[in-house]
């Protein structure tokens, strides 16, 4: 992990993490406006494209929470100058644009019967979202605690030269 005070900047990949931050609201916004025109127009054209809508309300949910984690991670990184890396931007923007797309997937479907799967399993997609996803927010999360305390430790060093400073 680098410190982009040395650069004097904001990271590229902060930069990117704010783009894919609003792709993924933008996204939510258009769910929003399907949910909203297929309320009022429940017999309409883009209604018929929609088979649980549930899982669309799920989508639309899960898109919005994505968004809110990138941004938060992207302005704490700003914030504490850190540039993080690639294992951390990655995942968390994989699992932030896949996790709620098997519930935009399951929404345009018509409902499975589980009598027609021959054994239940756990979809390999799914297991490799969520696994990238824990590991890039956890990530993001932990470089984000680790500056916050060396910023405060920081701090009181600063605090504690002034005071003696004073004292002289």
């Amino acid at each position: 992990m680098r410190n982009a005070a040395a650069t004097g900047s904001t990271s590229s990949r902060t930069t990117f993490l704010l783009a894919f931050a609003t792709f993924i609201l933008g996204i939510a916004l258009a769910i929003a406006w399907v949910l909203g025109i297929t309320l009022f127009f429940p017999n309409g054209y883009v209604a018929g494209f929609i088979f649980q809508r549930d899982d669309l309300i799920r989508a639309h949910v899960d898109y919005l929470m994505m968004a809110q984690f990138l941004f938060l991670f992207a302005l704490l990184f700003r914030q504490y100058r850190i540039i993080p890396p690639l294992w951390v931007i990655g995942p968390s923007c994989y699992g932030a644009f896949f996790n709620p797309l098997g519930f935009l997937l399951r929404a345009l479907h018509p409902k499975i019967d589980p009598a027609s799967i021959p054994e239940p399993h756990f979809p390999f997609q799914a297991g490799l979202s969520f696994s990238l996803t824990t590991i890039g927010f956890l990530g993001a999360a932990a470089l984000a605690i680790r500056a916050a305390w060396l910023s405060r430790a920081e701090h009181n060093v600063a605090l504690a030269s002034a005071s003696l400073g004073r004292e002289t």
